[in-house]
């Protein structure tokens, strides 16, 4: 068992310590022992302070993990992006879009790659995704990355504050 650990378990044993009631000799000539009803806590003093600092109760729960979810359509070539662009300034759905035209698995559920973490994608990708520059809802790119080139839409962003 190495220090951090015993101090972990001295600190354990504190914090759970419990309440004991004390015993008195009873009125009946100091034959037995009757039992108060006021409680004593035994506390251990140095490691009440270390099981302190084990706990968490000065602190909220930690912060939610940052996530995103996004929509992309993946395409091999510049030119197949513009034409996917005018579509979409035409009126067409980017959900439709991305069945008919992206190369990824994803196109299939209409280009929606769910929920992710930074470092999930791509670098190129995640920078878009988790960049504060970049408008939830808004179609980005195209992005270049070792795919092809994607037209990406954040959907949501949640966890980390002021990170992203």
């Amino acid at each position: 068992m190495n220090f951090i650990s015993f101090l972990f378990t001295i600190a354990l044993i504190g914090h759970f310590t419990e309440a004991f009631t004390v015993s008195s000799p009873s009125r009946h000539g100091g034959r037995g022992m009757a039992v108060t009803s006021s409680p004593l806590t035994l506390g251990m003093g140095f490691f009440d302070g270390i099981s302190k600092a084990f706990g968490n109760e000065e602190y909220g729960a930690p912060p939610d993990a940052v996530k995103a979810s996004a929509r992309h359509i993946l395409v091999k070539t510049t030119e197949e992006a513009t034409t996917v662009m005018d579509k979409m300034a035409s009126g067409s759905a980017f959900a439709d879009l991305a069945r008919e035209f992206s190369t990824c698995p994803s196109g299939k559920s209409g280009g929606s790659l769910g929920s992710f973490e930074p470092g999930t994608m791509v670098p190129e990708f995640d920078k878009v995704i988790f960049s504060p520059d970049t408008p939830m809802g808004t179609v980005m790119g195209p992005v270049e990355t070792k795919f092809g080139y994607h037209l990406i839409v954040v959907d949501k962003r949640t966890g980390g504050g002021d990170w992203y």
